[in-house]
This record gives C-alpha cells, sequence and structure tokens, in this order.
C-alpha cells in the first residue's frame, strides 16, 4: 500500500510555479528545489519525474490558471477583452503581469540552451492558445464593425502574440511589471485607431 502524501500537490505546484518564475529552470538545483518548495528528491523524482517533469508540472498549471481566468473573457469577447488583456499584462494585481515576465516567455527563452522537446511543447501549447482567442475576438470585431473589413484576423493574431512576448520580456529585464506599457500603449491605440497619447 502507497503512503499517502505528506503535502497538498496543488500547493507545492504554486510554490514550484513561483521558484522557476522567479529563477527560472536552469539557475535551481535540486537542493534549492528543494528548499523553496519542501518537496524532497525523492519525491521530486518518483512523483513529477524529476525536475523537468516537476517544471512541466508548474508550466501545466500555470499556463490552465492563465487560459482559465485571463484568456476566457476573450473566448466570448470581442475588441474590448482583447484590450483589456493587452493592458492587464502591465496592470498591477492582474494575473498576467509580473515582474518576472511571463513563465511561458522565459521558458521558451531557457529551452532554446536546453533543448527540451517537452517544454517546447509546453510553451507551443499555451502560444496556440492564446493566438486561437486573439483570432477568435478579432474574427468579432470585424463582424461587428470595430476593425476594418479587411482586417486579417490570423495575421494580427499571430503579431500580437509576438507583441505580448515582447511585454513581457521588457517586464522581466526591468524587473517591473509595467516596463512594457510603451508597446502596450501602441497596440491598443492601433486597435482602437485612437491617437497615441505620450
Amino acid at each position: 500500500m502507497a503512503r499517502p502524501k505528506s503535502y497538498n500537490v496543488d500547493e507545492v505546484v504554486e510554490r514550484v510555479v513561483h521558484a522557476f518564475w522567479q529563477h527560472g529552470y536552469q539557475a535551481l538545483g535540486l537542493r534549492e528545489l528543494e528548499r523553496l518548495t519542501g518537496l524532497n528528491q525523492f519525491a521530486i523524482r518518483t512523483e513529477f519525474g524529476g525536475k523537468e517533469g516537476l517544471y512541466l508540472k508548474a508550466l501545466d498549471y500555470y499556463s490552465d490558471q492563465a487560459i482559465r481566468h485571463a484568456m476566457t473573457p476573450m473566448q466570448t469577447g470581442g475588441l474590448p477583452e482583447l484590450v483589456g488583456f493587452l493592458r492587464s499584462l502591465v496592470t498591477d494585481g492582474s494575473m498576467t503581469s509580473s515582474p518576472h515576465g511571463c513563465l511561458v516567455v522565459n521558458t521558451g527563452i531557457e529551452n532554446a540552451r536546453v533543448g527540451s522537446a517537452r517544454l517546447e511543447g509546453a510553451v507551443k501549447r499555451y502560444w496556440a492558445a492564446l493566438e486561437s482567442s486573439f483570432t477568435t475576438c478579432l474574427e468579432r470585431a470585424i463582424a461587428d464593425k470595430s476593425l476594418p473589413a479587411d482586417t486579417d484576423p490570423e495575421a494580427t493574431a499571430k503579431a500580437l502574440v509576438s507583441a505580448v512576448m515582447g511585454v513581457h520580456a521588457q517586464n522581466r529585464l526591468a524587473g517591473k511589471n509595467d516596463a512594457g506599457k510603451p508597446l502596450v500603449d501602441l497596440l491598443c491605440a492601433q486597435l482602437t485607431r485612437r491617437e497615441i497619447r505620450t
């Protein structure tokens, strides 16, 4: 009979998310992970599949939270919801805004050196979900005439995903959750066809 776990999995995964989000994948060794998460090396290896498995669990949790809370309004929304999402990237208290940037962006950058197919797959799934949400919003905005009829929703969605990556990278580099605000202001002005205020 297996021994019951002496920890709450959800609480541990939240600690794991914050540890990797703050320090990155490569910077954390097993001993530091033990200290930051309360897990021992045996649990990390056997219950999570080692450091990479633990990281994937954290990345899945982070992605699920972002999809559920940040992207869901865009599933039924239009231009206001898309602009709201973009503004949330640089708004205090928003789950999509952090001085650590975005865990998915950070993972993509680190994985260029690590070369993990599993991490790459997790990153691609997240960006595909965001692109799909953007496309849905843009199609609705075209249908309700909030955007011109000749707007290409797929191309615009891809460009917005790249811009979101840039906003998160700016936030991370500056260590401030609003460092990417000039880019967000530019994007929102372009989408709503307003003059850019400086």
